[in-house]
This record gives structure tokens, C-alpha cells and sequence, in this order.
């Protein structure tokens, strides 16, 4: 165990750094949204393009590497945490240093219509054209539909009006942006070796390493910014943001894994993923109120809380089976 100490440590190291180029890059992409008066969920669509480029240089160095299961893992492993994960840090923005009965913080409703819904079908779409077993895994078309998916996502939610008071672009973004690029793709390298020489030595199958050595130490940092974008004041961003992140990570990311033909290594674990992110998704939009929009209260972080609770549970059984 102590011989894996420096490749776990290569891990974190790697991780870290594709999460300090990332907000430099969403940064950037916050200030230009800013700049063009882009509304909060066209905004989130934008910011989710920073702040998947993590897994998609994961996916790409696990593909260079041949580990292409580890970048599947963790671009199901990012997603499937995020939204839970951003819902409680909201709730719990209003509650740090507030009274008792503050109103629980309210997402905009058009977050459904402009996110939430693509995000379900995009998910649905990557369940039809990689589960059933005549076409199992990613192939190159499938690498096409789902940049095509994506490519109508962000026309819908770039398009959208009304647009806001423009601001001026502040000084200072676009150095930083530029050096966070290289910092996540040496990044990504660094995570996918040391997730590697981890799992490796224990037996822990590549998806798996992908799934909780990578995607989810990329998933906290992203989640925690729903504390700083609630507590600013802008809830909608921070949900948009991860709903945005998720849809190019289960699209655009994928891409390198699609060009080479990648294989769904294991099936049992792929799906209960898919599956999560769907009950996830139908259950925000059928508890969206068409005025309102979603209220991340106590309820909604129980059932989400929950949700997840039980997912991890079936990961265990299933592992557990093998």
C-alpha cells in the first residue's frame, strides 16, 4: 500500500491542476457572458464548456494511454454527483450565516426547458446508442450524433432572449484562461496514470477507477462553486452551470473515445449510471413549478441525498458480484 502512496498522490496532483485551469477558462467564459448579456441559463451553457474540460482531456489521455474505460468512468463520475451535490451546497449557502426561515434559494424555471430537458435527452440518447447490445460501446457515428446533440443544445440556449445589460470585460481573464489549458491537459495526464497505477495493483476495474478516483474528485470542486454563484445571488447560474457541464461531458468529451471504438466495460455499472442520471433529471423537471421554478429546499436535497445513497448502495452490490 505504501508503494501506491506516490501514484495516489500523482492523482490528486493531476486532478488538482485540471480544476485550477478549468475556473480559470469558466473565468473567462463568465466574463464574456457577462459582456454579451447573455441570460443565466445561456450563461450556465457556456461555463459548462470551462468546466468539462477536464473530462474530456481525461477521456482524450486515457484513450493515448489505452485505458479507455477509465475515461468513461470519469465522465459518468463527474456527472452523476454533480447535481445532488450542487442542490444541498445551494440549500446550504441560504442557510450559512441567515435566519431559520429564509426562503430556500430558487432556480429560474426556464432552467428545464433550456437545461435540464436536452440534458435528459442527451443521456437518453448516448443509453440508445451504446447499451443495446448489436451496437454496444461508442463508435465514431455515435461520436457524431452526440456532437450534433450538443451542437443543438447550445444554439437553443445561446439564442434565447431576452438578453441582459451588457458589462464591460474586466482586465486580468484571458492570461489566466490561457495557462489553465496546458495545466489541464498535463493535468489529465497526471490523473490518468496515477488513477491507473492505482486501480491496477487492487483489482478495481477501469471504470470504477474512472468512476471514484477521478470523476468524482472532478465533480467537488465543480459542485462547490453552486455555494459561491447562490450565496452571490445567482442560483440559476450554479444549476445551469452543472447541467451544462454534464451535457458536454456526455457529449463533445466522449468524442475521443467514440474516433477510437470504444467498449462499455461493464455493462451492469454503465447503465445503473445512465439510469441515475435519468431518475435525477425526471425528477427535477416533474417537480419544477412553471412560474416559480425549482425551490432547492430541505425536500428536494432529501430526494436527491437519498437518490444518491441508494446509487452508491447498488454500485456495492454490483461490485460486490463480480
Amino acid at each position: 500500500m505504501i508503494a501506491l502512496l506516490p501514484w495516489l498522490g500523482l492523482l490528486l496532483l493531476g486532478v488538482a491542476g485540471m480544476q485550477w485551469g478549468a475556473a480559470r477558462a469558466a473565468t473567462l467564459l463568465q466574463a464574456l457572458r457577462d459582456r454579451w448579456g447573455l441570460p443565466a441559463t445561456a450563461g450556465g451553457a457556456l461555463m459548462g464548456i470551462a468546466t468539462a474540460a477536464p473530462e474530456t482531456a481525461v477521456n482524450l489521455s486515457s484513450t493515448l494511454f489505452g485505458w479507455p474505460d477509465i475515461g468513461l468512468g470519469a465522465a459518468l463520475g463527474s456527472n452523476v454527483p454533480a447535481l445532488p451535490l450542487a442542490v444541498l451546497l445551494s440549500w446550504a449557502a441560504t442557510r450559512w450565516r441567515r435566519r431559520d426561515d429564509a426562503p430556500p434559494p430558487q432556480v429560474r424555471p426556464q432552467v428545464v426547458e433550456v437545461q435540464a430537458l436536452p440534458y435528459l435527452g442527451i443521456v437518453l440518447l448516448l443509453a440508445a446508442l451504446t447499451l443495446p447490445p448489436p451496437i454496444a460501446g461508442l463508435q465514431w457515428w455515435d461520436g457524431v450524433i452526440l456532437c450534433a446533440g450538443f451542437a443543438a443544445y447550445i444554439a437553443h440556449a445561446l439564442l434565447r432572449r431576452p438578453w441582459l445589460e451588457r458589462a464591460a470585460m474586466p482586465e486580468g481573464v484571458v492570461g489566466p484562461a490561457l495557462l489553465g489549458l496546458p495545466a489541464i491537459g498535463l493535468g489529465a495526464l497526471a490523473a490518468v496514470i496515477g488513477a491507473q497505477k492505482v486501480g491496477a495493483p487492487l483489482g478495481v476495474p477501469d471504470m470504477v477507477v474512472g468512476l471514484f478516483a477521478i470523476g468524482l474528485l472532478c465533480a467537488l470542486p465543480e459542485s462547490w462553486s453552486a455555494w459561491r454563484f447562490t450565496r452571490d445571488g445567482t442560483p440559476t447560474v450554479a444549476i445551469a452551470a452543472v447541467m451544462g457541464d454534464g451535457i458536454v461531458s456526455l457529449t463533445l468529451a466522449l468524442l475521443p473515445l467514440a474516433v477510437v471504438g470504444s467498449s462499455v466495460g461493464d455493462t451492469a455499472i454503465y447503465g445503473l449510471n445512465l439510469g441515475f442520471l435519468i431518475a435525477v433529471l425526471a425528477a427535477y423537471a416533474v417537480r419544477n413549478h412553471r412560474r416559480r421554478g425549482q425551490a432547492m429546499g430541505p425536500g428536494f436535497v432529501a430526494v436527491l441525498g437519498g437518490g444518491y445513497i441508494a446509487y452508491l448502495a447498488a454500485t456495492a452490490v454490483l461490485l460486490g458480484r463480480g
